[in-house]
């Protein structure tokens, strides 16, 4: 009888060990698994507000209206707002009031900046800058992006755009410095995407793609004829999956639509909507407006629903869209 207790006491005893060094093991080798890197922003968000949205709202020359302009735009629909750090046609700070005043939740919205050189063209100081000039670029990056996070109101940021000014494209190497400091806001979760703006040049598109860590996922280009309306870089577009942001689309070279208003008239739809119809019905193209009118807005919005149902035989002959096309100046095939 003493003997089968031992042997029970003894069982009790082996099965206790093997639990606790099973328990050690596994925490042991929890602490020793790789680091990987996972965004503090990965939960943040909306599931449907996104940078691949056909739509969003500039804040460009708002000046002092521009928080209630933001507040307007978010109350008739819009969620992706855009403006920019250090620009001097932007009210950064404006747009941290409006949407704020909105009082629709920050994680409802995707709000969007850029970064811009201080030898930039469109670069403007600020108030609580230092009065020297930062002696690099890396510190530019830096205290632009404390300074955005504070203008807006908000802990982290859905975009930033490396900002060239027009079509003249930063010195590469100050660029991809830049960039550096920008992808370690990104690991920090931070900053949530980049991209970079007024690249025509496949090449230049091309080599940040190959030299980045965090690739651009959003290119703002304007939509004129001067540039072919990037026809040449779809291609190049596709390949990365690039969203494409169009600025310029209704107040350059395309009239406003107003080359195409006999058809927007058969489909009951102002020039302006049935332009923006045409962009978004692209595919991976968003639609950057800036209209200080109301009753504007709302008609973009309106047409954001339902482009994908405006022109006929998408799946056809696409007649409608090549004649829209040609009208317009533009080589027709953008789509394909």
């Amino acid at each position: 009888m003493v003997q089968i207790r031992k042997s029970k006491t003894n069982r009790r005893r082996l099965i206790y060990r093997l639990v606790c060094f099973g328990v050690a093991f596994l925490f042991t080798s929890l602490l020793l698994l790789p680091e990987t890197f996972t965004p503090k922003t990965a939960t943040i968000g909306h599931p449907d507000v996104s940078f691949r949205s056909p739509l969003m709202y500039g804040t460009k020359s708002g000046n002092e209206q521009t928080a209630q302009l933001v507040k307007d735009a978010i109350h008739s629909g819009f969620r992706h707002v855009v403006t920019g750090g250090h620009h001097q046609a932007h009210n950064e700070s404006g747009v941290g009031q409006g949407w704020r005043d909105s009082l629709v939740p920050r994680q409802d919205l995707f709000l969007q900046t850029c970064f811009v050189p201080w030898d930039g063209k469109d670069f403007q100081k600020q108030a609580t800058d230092p009065e020297s000039t930062l002696a690099t670029i890396e510190e530019q990056v830096r205290l632009s992006i404390e300074t955005s996070l504070r203008n807006l109101q908000t802990d982290y940021l859905d975009v930033v755009l490396f900002h060239n000014f027009r079509a003249k494209l930063y010195p590469y190497d100050q660029m991809i410095k830049a960039w550096r400091v920008l992808e370690d806001y990104v690991k920090q979760g931070t900053i949530r995407h980049l991209g970079i703006s007024s690249v025509h040049d496949a090449t230049y598109l091309e080599r940040i793609m190959r030299d980045a860590i965090v690739k651009p996922e959003i290119i703002q280009n304007r939509f004129h004829s001067n540039r072919g309306y990037d026809v040449e870089l779809h291609e190049t577009f596709m390949k990365y999956n690039l969203q494409v942001q169009r600025f310029w689309l209704l107040n350059g070279s395309s009239g406003g639509g107003r080359k195409n208003s006999d058809m927007a008239l058969k489909k009951n739809l102002t020039p302006a909507q049935l332009m923006l119809a045409f962009v978004m019905s692209f595919g991976s193209q968003t639609c950057l407006v800036g209209t200080h009118n109301l009753e504007h807005m709302k008609q973009d919005v309106d047409i954001s629903k339902c482009y994908n149902s405006v022109f006929s035989n998408l799946d056809g002959d696409d007649t409608e869209r090549n004649e829209y096309a040609m009208k317009l100046g533009m080589k027709p095939k953008l789509w394909t």
